[in-house]
């Protein structure tokens, strides 16, 4: 992935948040997959924070509460029971199946509703696919595969759309660097 960057801006000056970055090359998923390269990348250089205006990526910080270990568990609990009783209450389609959603890894949430998650079994040139939902009306849609592209997709004003039915327009290639609060 050479010559692929983060076109993201840093709206503010607070020390930037790396968090456990031994984690980020030694963590597995159940399959034996580590963190996708883009990721790791953008957590090297950018952190935890807010990224295009709503989206906070969970990034390896231990047991703090906004860790991505500990908010995916949070995340996972609310639906994955359901999933696997097939007493499923959101809509799956257009891209996804309950196979697809049983292997799902939530990474993000935004404060407009939106979740995203890594197919861990989707890899392929140490990356792996995305999805987007709201756990509503959405359904699961596959929207890039890598963390660049997501970006590059979010705030590009022709296909923003197909991703957030409710957004007026592009989201800002921003990124706020967040405090770890104790």
């Amino acid at each position: 992935m050479p010559n692929k960057v983060f076109n993201l801006i840093t709206i503010n000056d607070l020390p930037k948040e790396s968090g456990v970055t031994d984690d980020l090359d030694n963590f597995r998923f159940s399959n034996g997959y580590g963190f996708p390269l883009s990721y790791k990348n953008f957590v090297k250089e950018f952190g935890y924070g807010l990224t295009l205006g709503v989206f906070i990526i969970y990034i390896p910080m231990g047991d703090y509460g906004d860790s991505v270990f500990v908010r995916s568990e949070e995340i996972k609990n609310t639906y994955i029971d359901d999933v696997l009783n097939e007493d499923i209450w959101f809509d799956i389609e257009p891209d996804a199946t309950v196979e697809i959603v049983k292997r799902l890894y939530p990474f993000s949430h935004s404060e407009t509703g939106l979740y995203l998650f890594w197919d861990i079994d989707s890899l392929h040139n140490g990356e792996l696919d995305i999805y987007i939902t709201d756990f509503g009306g959405l359904g699961f849609r596959k929207v890039a595969k890598d963390l660049y592209s997501f970006i590059e997709k979010l705030t590009d004003k022709d296909q923003f759309k197909k991703y957030d039915h409710f957004a007026n327009e592009p989201y800002p290639s921003t990124f706020e660097v967040y405090e770890k609060l104790c």
